[in-house]
């Protein structure tokens, strides 16, 4: 049975685009307006005080890879009965954890914000507020990840993108609202984003239940096996998730301590740059990672291996088109969005735009890893050496008078060895052929990156800045990188495809 379905993973891809392009316009302005309205110090408290919530996330991090995993394998064999038993294994797992993770925020994060944070002593009463709104924000979107994943496991990317746009929708008007705020605006802003997160999260589980009979809890006990197993396959997991939220949360919390709340507000604001740009690689990550699994599960290890080459490739093509400009005219871009723009908030960007980038070739290769199953020594290795990050940032700024880039650049060069490591992991564990994969994909995509900056960059450097250039380094970015993608990225069948399929549009 043919696993690997190109066309299924354009349309998924397509939906998700789509999906994700409103929610970027919606997202960016409405940034802008809270930020002008909430001002530095408390749009800097939000992001690092709703920050501490997430940072004990590192758990349902690594439930929901797990949780994604079992669900496609489940659906690669065609097996109604064992979804059925690893979506109740899951969902019983989801509910101790958010309580878990409610008792720890509660103890060890509500210390933190109350004795280490730097937080004005007049803000302290807003921040507890809001800390406790972010916890049931939090919780919400925990439950709900068995339901989301299995709407992701069958690739029902429609109903993930409709809900997706219509969360988006609402959390606009949360804007209106707020300049309108009958109380505190930072606390009344952390309760209507708590009611739309609760929201959103409440339809996942609702759809669930109506459409897929899976998805109710049923009678009947527990499978033990499969709960031990997800719990042995989850353990090693934490490591690699405790690394993410680390190198996220960790360094925004490190700045709060050694630079106070307003150089969060340029970590946020380049947090917001990033994220939405990302989203463009995690959309596309959605759409074939539960292809990867299946294949790989129903044994179809050449198809799979084809899909992490092509997939791993077009994920840094599809990013690397919007980075560039972003990159080059990165201060002229943040003029034009934001009323006031916090200091740093340019090179923060800069920087973090080049680790997405990076970044965007190791879903393929984490989601390989996955489905066979050999997840300890992987988390292991690019799990500690994320989890450095943070120390060798610390002992910097403990040592050294250095500006707040620097932690930033840190994140950049252990970005750089996660991800050679990542390759050499995937080798060591999955028979991934090294040589082929650099041939296939490391060399395309460098040489691509060089052909397709060159022309955007000669433009900046002979003009004056302004929205002119902007606007031109855009145009001439889409043409040297759609043309150095089609003549050297893609290799002559995905160039024949490629031209096939707009011919016949």
């Amino acid at each position: 049975m043919q696993m690997v379905n190109n066309r299924r993973i354009a349309k998924n891809t397509l939906l998700l685009y789509l999906r994700m392009g409103l929610i970027m316009l919606v997202s960016l302005w409405a940034s802008r307006i809270v930020l002008h309205t909430l001002g530095d110090t408390d749009f800097g408290l939000y992001n690092v005080v709703a920050g501490i919530v997430v940072t004990f996330s590192f758990l349902s991090g690594v439930m929901n890879s797990s949780c994604n995993r079992y669900y496609a394998i489940a659906l690669g064999k065609n097996d109604t009965t064992a979804l059925h038993a690893v979506f109740k294994v899951n969902l019983s797992l989801f509910v101790a954890l958010t309580l878990l993770i409610v008792l720890l925020a509660e103890s060890a994060g509500l210390w933190l914000l109350e004795a280490k944070m730097l937080i004005p002593a007049d803000r302290m009463a807003a921040c507890r507020a809001v800390y406790q709104l972010s916890i049931i924000s939090f919780a919400a979107s925990t439950l709900a990840i068995p339901y989301r994943s299995v709407i992701t496991a069958k690739e029902k990317m429609k109903v993930y993108a409709y809900c997706s746009v219509v969360e988006a929708l609402l959390r606009l008007l949360v804007v209106f609202f707020l300049e309108k705020a009958p109380c505190d605006k930072l606390v009344f802003y952390a309760f209507l984003y708590m009611l739309v997160s609760v929201g959103s999260n409440a339809f996942y589980v609702f759809y669930c239940r109506h459409f897929y009979p899976e998805c109710c809890f049923g009678k009947g006990p527990v499978d033990r096996e499969l709960a031990k197993e997800v719990l042995h396959f989850n353990g090693w997991g934490i490591i690699g998730s405790l690394a993410s939220i680390g190198k996220n949360q960790g360094l925004n919390i490190l700045l709060n301590l050694f630079y106070g709340p307003a150089v969060n507000a340029a970590r946020g604001v380049a947090n917001q740059v990033y994220v939405n740009v990302y989203q463009f690689v995690q959309n596309y990550a959605l759409a074939f990672n539960p292809q990867i699994v299946k294949s790989y599960s129903a044994g179809q290890h050449s198809d799979c291996r084809k899909l992490i080459y092509q997939s791993s490739k077009m994920a840094f093509f599809l990013l690397y088109i919007i980075c560039l400009p972003l990159i080059l005219e990165m201060d002229c871009v943040l003029d034009l969005w934001l009323v006031d723009v916090p200091a740093h908030s340019a090179a923060f960007a800069r920087i973090l735009l080049t680790v997405s980038l990076i970044d965007a070739m190791y879903h393929s290769l984490y989601f390989l890893v996955q489905a066979t199953g050999k997840v300890k020594w992987y988390n292991i290795a690019v799990g500690g050496c994320q989890l450095m990050i943070v120390l060798v940032s610390y002992i910097i700024l403990k040592t050294s008078s250095t500006r707040p880039e620097t932690v930033m650049l840190v994140l950049l060069i252990f970005s750089i060895l996660a991800q050679i490591i990542r390759i050499l992991m995937a080798k060591h564990l999955c028979g991934l052929p090294l040589g082929e994969y650099c041939r296939k994909v490391l060399l395309p995509v460098g040489c691509t990156a060089l052909a397709g900056a060159l022309p955007a960059l000669l433009f900046t450097l002979l003009l004056p800045a302004g929205t002119s250039r902007l606007l031109g380094c855009i145009a001439i970015s889409l043409l040297s990188n759609g043309l150095a993608v089609l003549f050297i990225g893609l290799d002559k069948n995905e160039r024949s495809s490629l031209l096939k399929f707009v011919r016949g549009k």
